[in-house]
């Protein structure tokens, strides 16, 4: 324990401190919204709201590769006017299609989520083009190394969600709650367009490109569908009561993949470095271990608790969901290592990376076949999860020992110059 604490000490001494302690606010305000929301709303609405939600995550999640390549970009060539300029606006057309395609989808969206009004669909076309701008903002300010504007930008996200979208959810509902969540990414937008204020830097300074967005994106996106797959499909196939259950029960359990995920942003570049070292199984071990540790712990305090945690945060409308609680924390728990081994898979640039994709359709398979209660989609989410972690242990782990090939090239000092490198540099 207290080798591991001294990493994590080590990790918030790099930086990842502001960025942890951020997301673990954004993780409370998380909980706070969906709790007093659900009280709120009775469970029907509140299942419909909560589908959404996820959904509007699910369209932002291919966005961290937005991040990750701009931070990759400052990192390699600096932080100008131009490259700001022509990222942003790059970023902006291209999400528009996207969100066109989102608006264009929007009844069926509507029908697929049981949802009251055509509004709560649409709503998710202006969320994608917001926030892949911030994403991206949010990456050159990572690259040029301003963590503290960064956490900055979550904290107000997340003061402007539980103010302004508690106040709009009681007279118009999802739409009002949704509405609360957009506006929060636009307050983070603005505050990160203020701090990339920087002087003029050479002309022609390169912007972001999309091909560097789509290696990153498969991992990310991949990973992200294989967490979250069971809680849309329960929407759509459980009744109101029981799927606002199932979205009550996943929202606490999922959070304690909150905080591991901000560890696995400052775990990352060290696994990029330690790749063509010696130390590259221990750098995984430590890795994994700090990812790990805080959902572990997460984990085993709802298991302990599941009952006195759901009427803290939802009251007794939801005590029926303590089984599902259980089981779903424990998944969640697991599933950091799947991230963590997914991270390293990237690191080394490994086609790895579309294992969580197969455990995604695998689940979605499973909880297509049994899905008459709670209880089997929780059961087919674990069951998909098993496999999965087993075969990215056995194919990383493996790699991992014997490092790479001796045909790869590394330049000078043991460093990967290729994109994803430069956002560790």
């Amino acid at each position: 324990m207290t080798l591991l604490a001294g990493r994590l000490a080590r990790l918030a001494a790099l930086g990842a401190a502001p960025i942890a302690v951020a997301v673990a606010v954004q993780s409370a305000g998380n909980l706070a919204f969906h709790a007093v929301v659900g009280r709120l709303m009775d469970p029907g609405s509140y299942g419909a709201l909560g589908a959404v939600l996820s959904a509007m995550v699910m369209l932002g999640v291919p966005l961290g590769a937005l991040q990750t390549a701009a931070s990759a970009l400052v990192a390699e060539h600096g932080l100008t006017r131009d490259t700001i300029r022509r990222t942003l606006r790059s970023v902006a057309l291209w999400s528009v299609p996207p969100a066109l395609v989102v608006l264009a989808g929007a009844p069926l969206l509507r029908d697929y989520f049981h949802l009251a009004s055509l509004a709560e669909a649409a709503q998710l076309a202006p969320y994608l083009i917001v926030a892949a701008v911030t994403a991206a903002a949010r990456g050159l300010l990572l690259g040029a190394r301003r963590v503290g504007t960064v956490a900055m930008t979550y904290l107000v996200a997340t003061v402007v969600r539980l103010t302004l979208g508690l106040v709009l959810v009681v007279p118009f509902g999802v739409s009002g709650a949704l509405a609360g969540t957009i506006v929060s990414e636009l307050a983070a937008l603005l505050l990160a367009a203020r701090r990339l204020r920087v002087p003029a830097g050479p002309a022609g300074s390169p912007g972001l490109r999309l091909g560097a967005v789509a290696y990153a994106g498969i991992a990310v996106t991949g990973m992200f569908l294989f967490s979250t797959a069971d809680l849309l499909l329960a929407r759509h196939h459980l009744g109101d009561a029981a799927s606002g259950s199932y979205v009550a029960a996943a929202t606490v359990a999922k959070t304690v993949l909150a905080l591991p995920a901000g560890i696995m942003a400052a775990v990352f570049p060290r696994l990029l470095a330690a790749w063509p070292t010696a130390g590259r199984g221990r750098a995984l071990l430590t890795s994994g271990a700090a990812v790990a540790a805080p959902a572990v712990l997460g984990a085993a305090v709802i298991v302990a608790v599941p009952s006195l945690v759901l009427t803290v945060l939802y009251g007794d409308g939801y005590a029926d969901a303590a089984g599902l609680v259980r089981a779903l924390a424990s998944v969640a728990a697991l599933t950091c290592l799947v991230s963590v081994l997914t991270h390293a898979a990237l690191a080394r640039r490994s086609r790895t990376i579309v294992v969580p994709w197969a455990g995604a359709v695998l689940e979605i398979a499973l909880i297509e076949v049994w899905h008459g209660s709670a209880a089997q989609i929780a059961a087919c989410s674990a069951a998909a999860l098993l496999p999965t972690l087993l075969l990215m242990a056995a194919l990383e782990g493996r790699q991992w020992a014997r490092g790479p090939r001796p045909k790869a090239q590394v330049v000078a000092g043991g460093a990967d110059r290729s994109p994803t490198a430069a956002t560790a540099a």
